[in-house]
């Protein structure tokens, strides 16, 4: 069988008509598309397709079913919006759905090769989708990517302006999806140099940086701003600690919310015979990998408030107001652990802690 090739495209913004579920098995699609398509039948302009939330859910997928409309179509289920432009990587998948990881995990190998990094979100196009013979299934994996360089710039022009951004972004023309994965985080440290070299302090470091990190599930965030908006900001811990592996159980003492990551490879963090396995196995981050090796590193820990950048927009969600981030620990400082504190907008006194906290 002849091997299909992993291709970079460059998606247009394209009106769908969806129905948003929270689904436990891929069962459930094909019942969402005929929906769809039974209700749509007069103005289907494209191909079924599936949007995946990840990480939005505890248990099964979050998605969209939808199909690319030629009008607005509304029921009291179906809605119309514009799927937005994004750039892909995309790779064709035959036959059954219950195969179709292996087909992912192919361009996450793709992925750690070049100077691409992914979103999670994912989207799935059933160009032939045969409930009966599911071997004759033809469907397009197209993986989101997230756009670091792109969103490094904007950061640095609503921040700094934009001569500071011309000059941070020397070299960005040279980044392409196929420049090899060690060119692009080279230039990436080059460009956190240039950040550090200018006249400005840490919160706007992190204002810029933070800019870059990738965006938190948003069905989570509206589900914490609900029990914010009825309750307080500890009815929020309270539920945070029901699942530490996104939440990593934060402390509050006052107003500062106290955050330590978890190791993205417990069972390696265990088990490492040396510092810098160690390091990589705690780092959650593929561009800092390279530089975790030595300590200290060559990567500034400028860039550790990309992922600042992911408790930012939680917490900002959350509360519907600005809140300062401070780096206490980082590893490309020598730390053992990543901790940062979160101020928060709030007059607050006492503390919550999961100890503090009833148990369900």
């Amino acid at each position: 069988m002849e091997t299909q090739p992993i291709l970079y495209k460059k998606l247009e913004p394209v009106q769908i008509a969806f129905l948003k579920a929270h689904i436990q098995s891929r069962d459930e699609i094909p019942r969402l598309l005929n929906t769809l398509r039974s209700t749509c039948q007069n103005v289907i302009s494209g191909a079924p397709l599936v949007i995946i939330h990840g990480g939005a859910a505890k248990t099964g997928l979050i998605i969209e079913a939808a199909i690319p409309v030629t009008r607005p179509v509304a029921t009291n289920d179906i809605q119309t919006r514009l799927l937005e432009a994004a750039p892909v990587l995309s790779l064709m998948h035959t036959g059954s759905h219950q195969t179709i990881r292996d087909t992912v995990l192919k361009i996450y190998a793709y992925l750690d090769t070049h100077a691409l990094t992914t979103s999670l979100l994912r989207r799935e196009i059933y160009h032939v989708l045969d409930e009966s013979n599911p071997d004759h299934n033809e469907t397009e994996v197209q993986l989101v990517l997230h756009e670091w360089e792109r969103l490094l710039a904007e950061g640095a022009e609503r921040i700094l302006g934009s001569a500071a951004r011309q000059m941070i972004m020397s070299g960005v023309d040279s980044i392409d999806p196929a420049t090899s994965f060690t060119e692009y985080v080279a230039w990436i440290q080059g460009a956190v140099e240039r950040l550090d070299a200018l006249p400005i302090d840490d919160e706007q470091k992190c204002q810029v940086v933070s800019h870059c990190a990738h965006v938190f599930p948003q069905e989570r965030i509206d589900h914490l701003r609900a029990i914010y908006e009825h309750g307080t900001v500890d009815d929020v811990l309270r539920e945070m600690y029901q699942d530490d592996f996104w939440y990593e159980k934060p402390v509050r003492r006052d107003n500062v919310i106290y955050m330590r990551k978890n190791p993205y490879n417990p069972e390696g963090y265990e088990n490492a015979t040396t510092p810098a396995e160690r390091r990589k196995a705690y780092c959650h981050c593929s561009f800092v990998h390279p530089y975790l090796d030595e300590i200290p590193a060559r990567l500034s820990p400028t860039f550790c408030f990309c992922g600042a950048g992911w408790y930012r927009r939680l917490w900002e969600g959350i509360l519907g107001q600005p809140v300062k981030i401070e780096h206490v620990e980082t590893l490309l400082k020598g730390h053992d652990h990543c901790t940062l504190t979160i101020t928060l907008p709030l007059s607050l006194s006492g503390e919550c802690t999961p100890e503090l906290s009833p148990q369900p």
